[in-house]
C-alpha cells in the first residue's frame, strides 16, 4: 500500500525545483539553438527563392539572346546563300560568253579550212580532170 504523508510534498516539490532548473539550463537554450536553426533555415530557403527566381530571370534573358542569335545566323545564312547564287550566276555567264567566245572562233577557224580546202580540192580538181581527159582521149590536152 502507498502511504501519503509529507514526503510526496516533498518528493512533489524536488520535482518542480529541478524541472525549473532543468528548463534554465537545458530546455531554454535547447529552444534558442532549435529557434536559430529554424531562422536559419527560413534565411536559407529565402536565399534559395531569391536566387531561383534571379536564375529564371537570367535564364530567360539567355533564352532570349540565343533565340536572337539563331535569328541572325539564319538571315545572315540567307544573304551568304543570295550572295553565293548571285555570284555563281554571274561566274555561270561569264563562263558562257568566254564558250560562246570560243566557239565562235572555233566557227570562224573551220569556216576559214574549210574555204582553204575548198580552193585546195578545186585547183586539185581541175588537174585531176584535165589528167582524166588525157587518159580518156589519149593525148595530150
Amino acid at each position: 500500500m502507498i502511504k501519503v504523508d509529507w514526503t510526496i510534498l516533498l518528493q512533489a516539490a524536488n520535482f518542480f525545483v529541478l524541472m525549473g532548473v532543468l528548463h534554465l539550463i537545458l530546455f531554454r537554450p535547447l529552444g534558442k539553438i532549435m529557434q536559430g536553426r529554424r531562422d536559419e533555415i527560413d534565411g536559407n530557403l529565402q536565399q534559395a527563392g531569391t536566387l531561383k527566381e534571379q536564375l529564371s530571370g537570367d535564364l530567360a534573358a539567355y533564352q532570349e539572346k540565343l533565340q536572337q542569335a539563331k535569328i541572325e545566323i539564319a538571315e545572315e545564312r540567307k544573304q551568304f546563300r543570295q550572295e553565293l547564287t548571285t555570284e555563281a550566276a554571274r561566274m555561270l555567264g561569264v563562263a558562257n560568253e568566254e564558250a560562246a567566245a570560243e566557239l565562235q572562233a572555233i566557227k570562224d577557224r573551220v569556216a576559214g579550212e574549210k574555204e582553204q580546202a575548198l580552193v585546195e580540192l578545186k585547183s586539185q580538181a581541175e588537174s585531176l580532170a584535165a589528167k582524166i581527159a588525157q587518159k580518156v582521149v589519149g593525148r595530150a590536152l
